[in-house]
């Protein structure tokens, strides 16, 4: 997935998928803006199962078990990129 964090024409396209998502409007304040830190996390992980591609807030202290948050792995299941 780190490949397509660099892309700016990959990340456009999801943030054009969240202002559709949320009606085709999404408003930022300044303060809101303000408000996020260099210590703020989000975890992007892919779920094979759906094809769905999930962004979460991840909490520092839970960064080593992001991927367990989002959902528990079977054993049977291949190791994906998140």
């Amino acid at each position: 997935m780190s490949e397509y964090l660099s892309d700016p024409e990959y990340l456009f396209s999801i943030l054009t998928i969240i202002v559709k998502k949320n009606g085709g409007k999404i408003t930022l304040t300044e303060e809101e803006m303000k408000s996020v830190n260099t210590g703020d996390l989000i975890g992007m992980y892919f779920e094979p199962k759906t094809g769905s591609l999930i962004l979460k807030e991840v909490d520092t202290k839970d960064m080593l078990q992001a991927t367990s948050m989002v959902r528990e792995k079977r054993k049977d299941e291949k190791v994906y990129d998140n």
